[in-house]
């Protein structure tokens, strides 16, 4: 066996719910972006101790480990080749919450929307809110340094940390927080006295703004910073420690919220647009919560969507406020520091169903192309106040090399999401890849700004620090990694001593195998994750079998099989097509356009392609034929007999211990109550007489 092999029998061995399964493999290889990194096994951790565990077995065997929530991670940060540790699947608890001290604790996987309820129940709330809100875990954040769309009111998750427990690579645990910098431990002292060593590097070139998430934050570390350890470790992916738990501040949740909608010609006047809204020398601090870009590529892709401002290109300006006259009133003054076409939304459900275009943008953006587009460059920010010159040249530096996308994003503070329809299946595509992200990081640099505004470097843009920060700054940096994680187990190839960006690209296979007609179809599927929101909203259907087995990842074994890396006749591919209900709430909710339906479908057919199939298939399959030839007061006399309903269940694949249900006495399609109903030329309501409401329905 290879020491890798020994280190998944160690895994075992301590107890731990180690799953090397080709199934677990690849869905754990991708997370949502660009790369594909197959670990060679998952753990889910049930408590601090297996962590601490597998860290140890980690050090042993020299086999990587990547910390990993919830899979939203844009810039490949929670995909790696050793050991991926899954925080959401039992680390999960809020540890409690102290409404006095406005605090709560928790551990890493808990889902932010979760702790969000539990919070407002007491009149609090946690700030930051990113777009994925519903499905992100708290540790994620924390590792990112997320932020979202209210981070201009309430700040991003570093401002709302108070406290961390971590586990250092040499194992050690340690708690951090203000008033205990070091926590004790030798490689953390050492780390602040490197930082006393390079006072001057430190203050000039980092956390120039508030949205340089890209490299290590070590401005936390200065002396007029307090040298906060803990926040320190917020953004830094994973590499230098491991979250076991956090206490985040809480704030008061205001008891009233207006969104003013302010309609623009196009969205680079929306970004010139933005001074004028923020505090300054000669202008008044209007309150803002957020303050958000969209573009009208976008809005358009919205059946039904709210009524916007005149204008393609918008802000979406939230204030708030005590009371509701208080609240409209700062509202109103948002709109007249501009004077643009706008719209004042106080209706809670309506401003819902439009800060859900906004959270849904990454998704709809990836389909508002000719072509699909695909995150990789998608996270810049510059200062404010250069955002509409920033947003003109990146726009001519897409046309110029013949790619397209759509800005959008946390426009108050001067970070941009975009998704640009990037041709990864051939070498030139990949080549182009590259040189229009070099370009565009050449960009940034040139206006101050960062290659990350929030969602961290991860292997998207960890080569590309290089650009921003001085090689003096890099070699900082690389001595801190050194210190913390002297044997590189932690998150490698992330920051420090990056893996080239267009490595592991998860799309530059090329089709192949007997499902390879669906390539781009199962990659329609980005990793945004709404499939595994508990709670997708008013309407929503989305994933309704997650919910009750929390099992996900459907279409990215798909996407092994489209393109080759797994066999469509292996047993995961019959395991995770199994539990889909085949419902099309992802047809109709997931924000790219996945179908799991159709490619369930496809995918057993081209399984069972002059092969004999399942039992079951023929038995169910044939049910329609079935229900019509049999009458059905003799079908429940028969089903009624326990033997005839064993032989029943056994021939059609259904657990012995269900029941069955019974045929309708007079079909849909045969009711006399159709018959008599008042019929007009264009009805209002469509009935669809499929088997079971045909044949079962009450």
């Amino acid at each position: 066996m290879s020491s890798r092999d020994d280190c998944v029998v160690a895994l075992r061995q301590a107890g731990l719910e180690a799953d090397d399964s080709s199934l677990a493999r690849s869905l754990y290889a991708s997370d949502a972006s660009l790369y594909r990194i197959p670990p060679h096994a998952v753990v889910r951790p049930r408590d601090a101790d297996d962590v601490l565990a597998v860290l140890a077995i980690a050090r042993e065997y020299a086999v990587p480990v990547t910390m990993r929530g919830a899979g939203t991670s844009i810039a490949g940060n929670a995909v790696g080749p050793g050991i991926v540790v899954d925080t959401a699947r039992h680390l999960h608890r809020l540890l409690g919450i102290d409404a006095e001290a406005r605090t709560a604790t928790v551990q890493p996987g808990i889902v932010h929307a979760s702790l969000q309820a539990e919070a407002i129940a007491q009149g609090l709330r946690f700030g930051p809110d990113p777009s994925t809100h519903t499905r992100c875990t708290i540790g994620g954040m924390i590792g990112n340094n997320a932020c979202g769309s209210r981070a201009l009111g309430y700040g991003r998750t570093v401002d709302n940390v108070e406290r961390l427990k971590v586990a250092l690579a040499d194992g050690t645990t340690v708690v951090l927080g203000e008033g205990t910098p070091a926590g004790g431990h030798d490689a953390l002292t050492q780390l602040l006295a490197l930082v006393d060593e390079h006072l001057a590097l430190v203050r000039t070139e980092f956390g120039r703004f508030g949205r340089q998430v890209s490299g290590y934050s070590l401005e936390h570390l200065l002396p007029e910073r307090g040298r906060r350890l803990d926040r320190f470790l917020v953004g830094t992916e994973g590499t230098l420690g491991v979250v076991l738990e956090a206490t985040v501040r809480l704030v008061e949740d205001a008891p009233f919220r207006a969104l003013t909608v302010l309609g623009y010609a196009d969205m680079f006047d929306a970004a010139d647009s933005v001074p004028l809204l923020l505090p300054g020398d000669d202008r008044p601090d209007l309150g803002l919560a957020a303050l958000e870009g969209l573009d009208h590529r976008i809005t358009d892709l919205v059946p039904g969507a709210p009524d916007l401002a005149a204008g393609k290109g918008w802000l979406f300006a939230e204030v708030t406020g005590s009371t509701e006259a208080e609240t409209r009133a700062r509202a109103q003054a948002v709109a007249a520091a501009v004077g643009v076409p706008h719209r004042v939304v106080t209706d809670p459900l309506e401003q819902a169903a439009l800060w859900r275009i906004r959270e849904d943008g990454a998704g709809l953006a990836a389909r508002s192309l000719s072509r699909p587009a695909h995150s990789g460059w998608e996270d810049a920010a510059v200062p404010p106040e250069r955002l509409g010159r920033y947003l003109r040249e990146f726009d001519a530096l897409l046309r110029e090399t013949g790619l397209d996308g759509v800005p959008y994003g946390h426009f108050g503070d001067g970070c941009v999401h975009v998704r640009i329809d990037f041709e990864l299946e051939d070498p030139s595509g990949r080549r182009r890849f590259r040189e229009f992200t070099e370009a565009g990081a050449d960009l940034v640099a040139s206006y101050g700004g960062s290659m990350s505004g929030e969602h961290g470097d991860g292997r998207a843009r960890s080569e590309l620090l290089g650009r921003m920060y001085s090689a003096d700054a890099l070699a900082l940096m690389g001595r801190v990694k050194q210190l913390l994680d002297p044997a590189g187990l932690l998150n490698p190839g992330v920051l420090v001593d990056p893996e080239p960006l267009d490595h592991s690209l998860r799309l530059a296979s090329a089709p192949s195998g007997p499902i390879a007609e669906l390539f781009g179809e199962v990659h329609r599927c980005t990793g945004v994750g709404r499939c595994v929101a508990d709670n997708t909203g008013v309407g929503g259907v989305m994933c309704p079998s997650y919910v009750a087995t929390r099992a996900r990842g459907r279409s990215r074994v798909l996407q092994d099989v489209a393109a080759g890396h797994l066999p469509v006749t292996d047993p995961a591919v019959d395991e995770v097509l199994d539990l889909c209900l085949s419902c099309k709430g992802c047809a109709r909710d997931c924000p790219t356009g996945v179908d799991m339906a159709t490619y369930k479908s496809k995918t057993l057919h081209a399984r069972y392609a002059g092969k004999r199939r399942p039992r079951s298939h023929y038995a169910l399959g044939r049910l329609p034929k079935w229900a019509a030839m049999t009458p059905p007061r003799l079908a429940n006399r028969m089903l009624k007999s326990k033997a005839l309903a064993a032989v029943a269940k056994r021939a059609a694949g259904i657990d012995r211990r269900r029941s069955l249900p019974e045929f309708s006495a007079r079909s849909l399609r045969r009711s006399r109550d159709l018959a008599t109903a008042e019929t007009t030329a264009t009805p209002d309501v469509w009935l669809w007489a499929d088997t079971f409401t045909d044949h079962f329905g009450a």
